[in-house]
């Protein structure tokens, strides 16, 4: 590892443990390999689903699409369907345990779909910073869940370099 992977990740878990997560992940984000942000996000996303047990069909064309290349550029349309369940969510004025749950899950789903959409370099594209809120919305939904462990497996996946996911 050399001193700038050491001195960004350092800096980053700061931030991760002061509760400025949306920073820690700009970090993290932007020291990342290039065209690494999809296979990356979806390590996370896939990682939260199988923990939490939470599955949709929208959550797995995300991480389906974002685990080949060919079929990014149809990441928007499936965005699009990930952002109405999670509109759809949003709408309702009590939320149980697994609806809240539920609904962390899915918006990280969103962000996912335009880290891979974004991928493609497309001329519509969407918000930059689209990548740093993942360790945000990962953040919110660690805390919902409040397990230490799961959190520690989960900062070491925000921070491992593309090589490391298996």
């Amino acid at each position: 590892m050399s001193n700038n992977d050491s001195n960004y990740r350092e800096e980053a878990f700061k931030c991760w443990r002061a509760n400025r997560s949306l920073e820690a992940g700009k970090l993290i984000f932007e020291n990342l390999p290039k065209n690494a942000g999809p296979t990356w996000a979806a390590k996370v996303l896939r990682l939260v689903s199988e923990r939490t047990g939470v599955h949709s069909t929208a959550i797995d064309d995300v991480l389906s699409l974002s685990s080949h290349p060919a079929k990014w550029k149809t990441a928007h349309d499936v965005f699009s369907q990930v952002r109405a369940a999670t509109l759809e969510l949003e709408k309702l004025p009590v939320k149980s345990p697994p609806e809240t749950l539920l609904l962390h899950v899915t918006m990280l789903a969103e962000l996912v779909a335009k880290v891979t959409y974004n991928a493609t370099n497309p001329s519509d594209e969407f918000d930059e910073d689209s990548g740093w809120w993942i360790a945000k919305c990962l953040k919110d939904l660690l805390d919902l869940l409040g397990d230490e462990q799961f959190s520690e497996v989960m900062w070491s996946t925000l921070v491992s370099p593309q090589g490391d996911f298996h």
